[in-house]
């Protein structure tokens, strides 16, 4: 048994046998009681899947809440099913299967989980009877639960072509990833927070005088955004459309514990401003130059595959990010936003101290509720939220049970399924895996994720309600980032994390916006002072006083 420092009460013990890994990654604070419930059958569901359409020895990740943080082990596919798994590789890989997979979430899945969220996001919680607020709980987490799944359904599709190029060039020239991941950006305009819609938004409040002004005014921030919502014409179908896509998408989370942008508008207002002052955001593309002198370090007899790997790893970057969001990031808003509801109502009736708490319970304890039961009390679901503020993934034990070991080798595996898993385990590698640097009391260190300087105050950020604080060329330093994040994105100069490695959302979002990045610190939330004036070095991996 293991426990807390500083928090002795919370024990931490082994879910099963084995070995269990926590993930900061994704988890820098604890889940809410209620996501934390729905999310790890629907994410093992869609990831095993995935994996055995693609014929990967794997049956998927296998998550479990300990104390609301995340700890996972790899499920290896069954005997039985592996000498069918390796036909599905070689077809896989000879038919470039992450290829068939975009080209249907593009025409399929994706416009039919847009509907599905909008048409539940337009119904209005406050204005329904108790009973009817209910049904539509139950919905809305069904629905959830559907986008979890969804989500990791394409989890191979993402991480595939970027593991094998990384795997691939790292043995062809000697070269750390750290070296090469740039020549990667540029192919995912979602990761740096571009949107069609807030194209036409931005054309439409230039070309508007009235909206101009009211965009720059002392107004408060939500009553700018309603009053552009309202505006006739052009200014008002934008503004409409735009808010429809990004106000109930978590701000910076995968929890629904979490705000959504509508809960702190005034990031996007300010985000808004900077776009109508200096152009929407867009990604900043790798140059041609760049990209040839990384194809010199490969030897000439794999030089045609290596521009094969580089296409498909861009033609897939956007996938990376795009699952999240028009997947369980929107849905869980939209889910947060009806038991707000029910929260509203239990403080009214006194059965509750803050709406939000409502969080702290799991669907079963909601459905009591619903039906008038007594427990969980306020005083219970205020103690629980508590706790769930005071502990953070930094405080947790990095594993539990076994040690953890590496993967089994791959000599003897048949050629495709060994290049499957190999790309797999790299692009995991590289998810997960923090910096090895070392910091001390002058220099904070960590990977390398996206070069160039950059000098700012330092915003250390612990959690997404706190991202009005932001002005534009702060620094964020923060546990971690999400799809989520890409809304705040143009806001900052750098970004600095405590966790993650190369395929972190931290490290792709500060690549595709050619900001300086620097990811898996592990002190650098702890060491870096709020307020303070730091220089972030993107390339070398340092951040120190200015």
């Amino acid at each position: 048994m293991a426990h807390v420092q500083g928090s002795a009460h919370l024990a931490f013990d082994p879910p099963g046998p084995g070995s269990w890994l926590l993930d900061a990654v994704h988890m820098p604070r604890p889940f809410s009681r209620y996501h934390g419930t729905l999310f790890p059958s629907a994410m093992f569901a869609g990831f095993s899947e995935c994996c055995s359409r693609y014929g990967l020895l794997l049956d998927g990740l296998q998550y479990s809440m300990v104390q609301g943080l995340g700890y996972f082990q790899v499920i290896p596919a069954e005997p039985e099913s592996v000498p069918e798994r390796f036909g599905k590789a070689e077809k896989a890989l000879a038919s470039k299967l992450w290829r068939s997979d975009l080209d249907r979430w593009d025409r399929e899945v994706k416009p039919a989980a847009v509907k599905q969220h909008m048409a539940l996001q337009a119904i209005d919680p406050s204005k329904l009877s108790d009973e009817e607020l209910g049904h539509h709980i139950e919905r809305c987490t069904e629905h959830l639960s559907r986008m979890v799944k969804q989500h990791h359904a394409f989890n191979a599709a993402a991480m595939l072509p970027v593991g094998d190029f990384i795997a691939s060039v790292s043995e062809w020239t000697g070269l750390p990833p750290s070296a090469f991941m740039p020549v990667l950006r540029g192919f995912s305009p979602v990761s740096a927070g571009h949107l069609g819609e807030l194209d036409q938004l931005v054309a439409a409040i230039r070309a508007n005088p009235q909206a101009l002004a009211l965009l720059a005014s002392s107004a408060e921030p939500g009553d700018i955004l309603a009053r552009l919502r309202s505006a006739p014409g052009d200014v008002g179908a934008a503004a409409t459309a735009y808010l429809d896509i990004v106000s109930y998408r978590l701000l910076d989370s995968l929890d629904l514990g979490d705000a959504t942008a509508i809960e702190v508008p005034e990031v996007l207002v300010s985000s808004l401003r900077m776009a109508v002052d200096k152009g929407a955001p867009d990604s900043s593309h790798a140059g041609r130059a760049e990209v040839e002198k990384l194809r010199e370090r490969v030897p000439a007899e794999h030089r045609a595959n290596f521009d094969e790997l580089l296409e498909e790893a861009r033609h897939m970057s956007r996938m990376r990010d795009e699952r999240g969001l028009y997947s369980d990031v929107w849905a869980a808003g939209i889910a947060r936003r009806a038991l707000l509801e029910l929260g509203n109502r239990l403080v009214a009736q006194g059965r509750l101290h803050e709406a939000a708490h409502i969080v702290g319970c799991d669907p079963d304890e909601v459905r009591a509720l619903l039906s008038g039961a007594t427990s969980p009390g306020a005083d219970e679901l205020a103690e629980r939220a508590d706790d769930r503020a005071s502990l953070h993934a930094s405080d947790a034990p990095p594993f539990l049970g076994e040690p953890p070991h590496g993967p089994p080798p791959l000599d003897g595996l048949p050629p495709a399924v060994a290049r499957l898993m190999r790309a797999m385990g790299t692009a995991v590698g590289a998810l997960f895996e923090p910096s090895q640097a070392t910091s001390d009391a002058g220099t904070v260190r960590g990977t390398s994720a996206s070069p160039g300087t950059h000098t700012g105050i330092a915003r250390v950020i612990n959690g997404p309600a706190e991202f009005g604080r932001l002005q534009q060329g702060d620094v964020l330093v923060t546990a971690t980032t999400t799809e989520a994040f890409n809304i705040v994105l143009p806001l900052i100069g750098a970004l600095v994390t405590d966790t993650g490695g190369l395929l972190s959302h931290a490290a792709i979002v500060s690549r595709e916006y050619g900001i300086p990045g620097v990811v898996g610190c592990k002190v650098a939330t702890s060491q870096i002072k709020d307020g303070a004036r730091i220089t972030v070095n993107g390339t070398t991996g340092e951040i120190t006083p200015a």
